[in-house]
């Protein structure tokens, strides 16, 4: 009987890992999108560049540290994850809408845009980096929720905490390379910006239905597996409280990866341009 039910769970990591890499084509279709529509907001590549990367990042760390305290509490972790996918194709539709707003708002406040822009450009950037973080944290903060919950959904021993996750994280990051480098070279110069951006939305869409799916089957197979589902629980134990010499180092390891990426955008826009084959090609090769 463990046999077939291992099977049914590799076979279940398999579709969970296909899933994760769509997240992350999805995610990055996104971001090379919306740097590419931000820049004429911006009226600068790389100042575009530099607010669409900070917002996603703040959004995917702000989601993880929310995903990773509900996932320490949930028991429907893979649910979850396929709401959230969900969750980012809505919010990503509605970030045009949420643009435009914030245009609107901008000539309300400050009156014409433009003479307002040409005496106060400073201003006019700043506001515009606000409403940037405010608006992308929206769907990045559900896609940076996601890796706790799946990772919550697939181990279910301490010895699997290293292979899993490291396993998920590295197919994800896969899926992201791919989705960059079809989002520059495919979708935008055929589709432009807003088809590009629901080819992402669909993407989201099939792995919630495929998500939804595996909820089924798994209650399926849990029903089961009731009679002696007590006699072989998987547990985790929790990890001892002796990282906090780990996060200052994570923190500046991070800080300086970033500063090379925005500088190193900078160096390739000198040689190509500030093309989005450019910005796609660094991404693509940083991730």
């Amino acid at each position: 009987d463990l046999e077939p039910r291992d099977n049914m769970k590799d076979r279940s990591f398999v579709i969970v890992a296909v899933c994760f890499f769509l997240s992350g084509f999805a995610a990055l279709i996104y971001e090379t999108a919306w740097t590419r529509e931000f820049s004429f907001v911006f009226g600068t590549s790389e100042l575009a560049v530099a607010t669409v990367l900070a917002a996603y990042m703040a959004g995917l760390a702000g989601g993880a540290a929310v995903g990773g305290r509900i996932a320490e509490r949930t028991e429907r972790a893979l649910s979850l994850y396929g709401f959230l996918e969900l969750g980012v194709g809505v919010t990503a539709l509605l970030v045009p809408v949420a643009l435009a707003g914030a245009t609107q708002l901008l000539v309300v406040l400050f009156g014409g845009q433009s003479e307002f822009a040409e005496t106060n450009p400073l201003a006019i950037s700043s506001f515009y980096l606000i409403t940037t973080f405010l608006i992308v944290m929206v769907p990045t903060g559900f896609m940076g929720a996601t890796l706790p919950l799946l990772s919550r959904h697939a181990v279910k021993h301490d010895s699997e905490v290293g292979s899993k996750i490291g396993a998920l994280y590295s197919i994800n990051t896969v899926g992201a390379v791919a989705g960059t480098l079809t989002a520059a070279f495919v979708l935008l110069p055929r589709l432009g910006i807003r088809e590009t951006v629901y080819v992402a939305v669909a993407v989201n869409g099939l792995v919630f239905l495929v998500a939804m799916v595996l909820v089924r089957f798994a209650r399926l197979e849990s029903k089961a597996a009731e009679p002696d589902a007590s006699a072989s629980t998987p547990s985790i134990t929790a990890a001892p409280r002796r990282i906090h010499f780990i996060q200052p180092l994570m923190l500046v390891s991070g800080a300086l990866s970033f500063t090379y990426e925005i500088l190193w955008v900078r160096l390739l826009s000198q040689m190509v341009g500030g093309s989005v084959y450019g910005f796609a090609t660094m991404l693509a090769s940083f991730l």
